[in-house]
């Protein structure tokens, strides 16, 4: 609940169990509880679930829950993410170990900014370079620096690394894909950005 609490969540739901078929939900049902808190947002006006206690983790648990989705934003900030995601793509065949080192010399190029970002697995075969942020900056402006930030690490490792999203372009490289305002996996606790 620490990681989650106030952050507007989708959900991947497995109603058959681990095993059978899943499906993604943004939407809160309509015949939620009303003590479940929740949030419309976006250009889809989609009313995400927002879990705010233990009690909520177990309804949606009985909803089949697996995997939890969360925005990186928190109420009451909305409209200003508190952590950036640098998503390490590997294409199939590339090795495991090569994508780590890759992302962990990310850590230290963000480290050198003065950002404090942290590695965490993906949950398949790629990484996310977490970078917490303070709650101040639109996603707009927070996507332009991200971009600006990863770009002359590209050019270094241009070799093995792309910012290219098609597929087809990317010629057997890792893409390092800058999250925009989608859902992330990721779950951090919130901490603050270095001399700001």
């Amino acid at each position: 609940l620490a990681h989650l609490k106030g952050r507007p969540l989708s959900m991947v739901r497995f109603p058959d169990g681990i095993g059978g078929e899943s499906f993604f939900q943004k939407d809160r049902p309509k015949w939620a509880p009303d003590w479940i808190e929740h949030k419309v947002l976006g250009e889809e006006a989609k009313d995400y679930v927002i879990a705010t206690e233990s009690a909520t983790l177990v309804w949606l648990a009985n909803l089949a829950c697996i995997e939890l989705h969360q925005m990186p934003v928190r109420a009451p900030h909305f409209e200003h993410p508190d952590y950036i995601v640098y998503d390490f793509d590997p294409p199939e065949g590339f090795a495991f170990l090569d994508v780590s080192s890759l992302a962990f010399k990310f850590k230290r190029h963000l480290e050198a900014l003065g950002y404090a970002p942290f590695v965490k697995t993906t949950g398949r075969k790629g990484l996310h370079i977490v970078t917490p942020i303070e709650p101040k900056w639109s996603v707009e402006k927070i996507f332009e620096v991200s971009k600006l930030v990863a770009q002359p690490f590209v050019e270094r490792h241009s070799s093995a690394l792309t910012l290219q999203l098609k597929k087809d372009l990317r010629k057997g490289k890792v893409l390092l894909d800058i999250y925009r305002n989608r859902q992330s996996q990721t779950t951090i606790a919130a901490y603050s950005l270095r001399g700001s």
